[in-house]
């Protein structure tokens, strides 16, 4: 393309007119202005712009020598009359005799508004859901399970069809879409709460990722915030406890049928029995030592085995060979994930309804207590770190186990189990 320059002249409208007129294929045309020195007119065969030349202010720190001219695009003749083209020009000046670079600027807005416009929620939703089973869960140990992450990104796109942001850019989603969210109350308490939380652990990410400058969820103060579900309280007596043992028959599957007794027997949480591996267990001590990655507060744990949990586990390694998992899935011989569907066989089949896998340990709990035995060494065996009793000043001084009273607890606990079996004509083992 030829180029041709011409001025400094002052550009008024006619200057641009003619310049119009005068415009051919293959050829440039740059009118400089006489009354604004950098401000030049670029007449294309297709289109005119107006563009502002400035050098930055200040030197390059490794070379010593200024900064080259820059260029800035200012509008076309449409947009801006002479008159205005040339404020703006001084504008763009002042910024530079500031020491700001107007045109770096302006380039890293295009590029974080580019950014913005490839960043939408819908497509870091899908990015999410490919890198959350692969994050490190934020409790507990290991890796989240597929029904932990399909249920997190079923809460996450919730909130966001709530808040119709799908197609926002995320970096756009703040106070206005929350709120639109938190008004929205359907499914109650906990499921207000959960979806709150999954999409505000949606958004860490995005921050993580550097998508977000911020969570926008954690400006909302916690007053606004859903509110916790009331701390379940319920618990079972040990005659429904038999009663559940005793439905456990019934299970289509022995390991579940195991894997529930074991449950009831041992009070640790349904995540650590199911991840129990044989070389976790010395039988002939009757003890299960859980690793620190198991344990929720990843602390290794020592637990005793009392006589019925001692029996289930003869009729597991019969089936297992001892070696492995200790409650194998029944087809993929993964660790079992269908406690939902035991549960719910066990209820039909015993008429104990409104119940936990959690219950169990918070009946063993209760029953300790109502027994005078001390809360510290129900604590112990429920290895509850945070506690009243092991938390705080206390848990840093006394690192004492309490082992032979854990021992003794246990042994309540198979007796009073034993004993309500038999009252429902079952004997022990």
């Amino acid at each position: 393309m030829r180029v041709a320059s011409e001025g400094p002249i002052k550009i008024t409208k006619a200057t641009i007119d003619a310049a119009w007129r005068r415009r051919a294929p293959g050829s440039r045309t740059i009118i400089r202005d006489k009354d604004c020195r950098g401000l030049a007119l670029i007449v294309n065969p297709t289109g005119m712009t107006w563009t502002y030349a400035y050098r930055p202010r200040g030197t390059q720190p490794l070379t010593g020598k200024r900064w080259p001219n820059q260029s800035v695009s200012l509008g076309n003749p449409e947009t801006h009359s002479p008159e205005s083209a040339r404020a703006e020009a001084n504008r763009v000046k002042g910024l530079a005799v500031a020491g700001i670079d107007p045109a770096a600027e302006r380039r890293a807005r295009a590029a974080e508004a580019l950014l913005k416009r490839g960043a939408t929620v819908e497509r870091l939703m899908v990015e999410y859901e490919k890198a959350l089973p692969t994050r490190p869960k934020m409790r507990g140990a290991g890796l989240p399970s597929a029904k932990y992450v399909a249920e997190e990104i079923a809460q996450a796109r919730q909130a966001v069809d709530i808040m119709d942001a799908k197609d926002m850019p995320a970096a756009d989603v703040g106070d206005v879409e929350l709120r639109k969210l938190l008004r929205q109350a359907s499914g109650g308490a906990a499921t207000a709460r959960a979806r709150f939380g999954s999409l505000s652990r949606f958004l860490d990410w995005c921050q993580d990722a550097g998508h977000i400058k911020a969570n926008p969820c954690v400006m909302i103060g916690r007053a606004r915030r859903p509110k916790a579900p009331k701390a379940r309280s319920h618990y079972l007596p040990p005659a429904d406890m038999a009663r559940l043992w005793k439905a456990a028959d019934s299970l289509r599957e022995p390991v579940w049928r195991d894997l529930a007794r074991f449950l009831i027997a041992v009070p640790c949480r349904r995540g650590e029995a199911r991840r129990l591996q044989w070389s976790h267990l010395d039988i002939e001590a009757a003890e299960w030592h859980q690793p620190g990655h198991m344990t929720k507060n990843e602390d290794p744990h020592r637990l005793h085995l009392p006589a019925l949990a001692l029996g289930v586990l003869r009729e597991r390694k019969k089936a297992t060979g001892g070696k492995g998992l200790v409650f194998p899935a029944p087809e993929s011989k993964r660790e079992v994930d269908t406690f939902s569907d035991i549960k719910s066989e066990i209820e039909t089949a015993s008429g104990v309804k409104g119940w936990t896998w959690h219950d169990f340990r918070r009946s063993f709990a209760t029953a300790l207590g109502e027994a005078g035995i001390s809360e510290t060494v129900a604590d112990a065996v429920l290895n509850h770190r945070q506690s009243a009793t092991r938390g705080g000043v206390l848990g840093v001084y006394q690192r004492a186990s309490r082992w032979p009273e854990q021992v003794k607890a246990m042994a309540f606990w198979d007796q009073t189990i034993s004993d309500a079996l038999k009252a429902a004509g079952e004997a022990k083992d």
